[in-house]
């Protein structure tokens, strides 16, 4: 079977989806070899606007799809194509602007709460990441649950612990990092719950040594977080790094004393399971998908309260046994997440569809 997959959300700054189609490309031609894999993309590196990812998605990726041949196209993120030639395949990876539209610039909320839930219809099946995104998708999409398939992401291998000493404290210092850090990584955006993580970490910061590392690329309205910061007067123990590269991520995470990651809502949450893959401790929220990633290998406390998360990071600092169980915890944890095992159960829903379609 020819499938073609649209990979242009692996060029320039790979964020979630990104990351999800380049894993999940590279493991397909590992575990399914008998079947041909075509790349869609722009060529454009930088990230699109909302109106050029609906001329990329609606236009260019079926015109593209229709000229390589394709017998099945995977779109890995956002909406699918109104006119295809060839049966469609759509990750979706969470509802984040239905459900948080307030944390969107105005264009970008009637994308997603008009346009995309009639263009999610048109896929023919859907892959969620977690069964919170399945059921955030039948309750607010109203699609039928037998069209979707819950198929939980993986961690690539080169997260893992590291004990190369020179290579760490390189990587210290490029980013600049004291010797003991809390560390955040994500894209920083309201939904994160980073506000949570400032106050709490305002709380604590008297009574430990440790700076709280805020790592990733700048979402919608950032300016209330850095304006947090500065009125907080932890300017000088915040230390906002930006972007990320892959190559730096995993020596990022073993730099960490603990990884916190407070978010309000995720479709699946990679950032907690490539942490604990290092060996990392790892608090995370009880919301939304989270609870299936980490399960009982890292401490859960509720979103936006602070008390509750300050005492958890306060408790993984100061227990030298509970950061040794997490970390044993996480590692065997993490185990059960493969890309092997994503691409797997994808090419099992090609091959459906394929037949459902031949039939």
């Amino acid at each position: 079977m020819r499938i073609a997959l649209d990979t242009q959300s692996t060029l320039g700054r790979k964020t979630g989806i990104g990351l999800y189609a380049v894993n999940l490309l590279d493991a397909l031609w590992r575990v399914a070899p008998h079947h041909e894999y075509v790349e869609l993309s722009w060529g454009r590196s930088h990230e699109l606007r909302t109106d050029q990812r609906l001329r990329w998605q609606q236009v260019e990726v079926p015109r593209r799809a229709r000229a390589a041949h394709a017998d099945l196209l995977h779109v890995p993120g956002f909406d699918a194509p109104w006119w295809k030639s060839c049966p469609v395949v759509l990750t979706v990876h969470d509802l984040i602007g239905m459900l948080f539209p307030q944390n969107l610039p105005p264009v970008a909320r009637f994308y997603w709460s008009h346009w995309l839930p009639w263009s999610v219809r048109r896929a023919d099946r859907i892959i969620a990441d977690s069964e919170h995104t399945r059921r955030d998708i039948v309750r607010l999409m109203h699609i039928p649950a037998d069209r979707i398939t819950v198929i939980p992401l993986g961690v690539d291998r080169h997260f893992r612990p590291l004990e190369d000493p020179v290579s760490l404290n390189s990587l210290r210092q490029k980013y600049a990092l004291p010797s003991n850090i809390i560390l955040y990584l994500g894209t920083l955006e309201p939904r994160k719950g980073l506000d949570t993580l400032v106050v709490a970490y305002a709380t604590l910061a008297d009574k430990i040594p440790h700076a709280l590392v805020i790592a990733g690329k700048r979402g919608w309205y950032t300016e209330a977080l850095f304006r947090q910061v500065r009125e907080s007067g932890l300017e000088a123990r915040v230390h906002f790094t930006d972007y990320i590269p892959d190559a730096d991520m995993p020596g990022l995470l073993n730099l960490a004393d603990v990884f916190v990651f407070p978010s309000r809502y995720e479709g699946f949450g990679l950032p907690p399971l490539e942490a604990m893959a290092c060996g990392t401790p790892v608090i995370t929220s009880n919301a939304s998908s989270l609870p299936e990633v980490v399960g009982a290998a890292g401490l859960q406390v509720p979103p936006d309260d602070v008390a509750a998360l300050a005492q958890a990071i306060r408790r993984v600092l100061e227990d030298a046994a509970l950061r040794a169980r997490l970390r044993a915890d996480g590692l065997a944890r993490a185990t059960s997440f493969t890309w092997e095992e994503t691409a797997r159960r994808t090419v099992q829903v090609y091959e459906d569809l394929a037949h459902a379609y031949l039939s």
